[in-house]
């Protein structure tokens, strides 16, 4: 049962939410236990904020810190609501939504590759809060933030 909820998270992240598809997001690791999340991406022109020195748009970075804490936070969810069926949990899922993100751009979004790590620092059965950080492939960390999530 845990494997097809983590499906149906990945299903719905990937297949449901245009805006990841366009930031070319990949799931690397989802834990159901500690609701740690693991996304991954690569630069593409397309991704770029500042054209002459070739980094990461500030808004790219904010908005993976934001989905990969989500899946945190849709982890949660599902744990609250384990024992429904795939069905309502996608319900709960898709009324859930961030209220607050903090983002520290702590360098320039140099890189080829990206990595996003979540993990939960706090969750109750309807506020999840979640640490993100952002690294490059050469694991040197671009950005960090913390946010809040209203779970369904």
């Amino acid at each position: 049962m845990i494997e097809s909820v983590l499906d149906k998270i990945r299903e719905y992240y990937l297949e449901r939410l245009p805006f990841n598809k366009i930031l070319g997001i990949d799931i690397d690791f989802l834990d159901y236990e500690s609701g740690q999340a693991v996304t991954s991406f690569n630069m593409t022109k397309d991704l770029i904020g500042n054209s002459i020195a070739g980094i990461l748009h500030g808004g790219v970075t904010a908005s993976v810190i934001d989905l990969t804490g989500g899946l945190s936070a849709f982890i949660s969810c599902a744990k609250i609501h384990e024992g429904k069926s795939l069905d309502d949990i996608e319900k709960k899922l898709a009324s859930s939504a961030t209220i607050d993100m903090r983002v520290d751009y702590l360098r320039p979004g140099k890189g080829h590759s990206f990595q996003c790590r979540s993990r939960i620092i706090r969750a109750g059965s309807r506020i999840v809060v979640a640490k993100i950080d952002l690294y490059n492939e050469k694991e040197t960390r671009i950005a960090t933030g913390t946010a809040t999530y209203l779970i369904g």
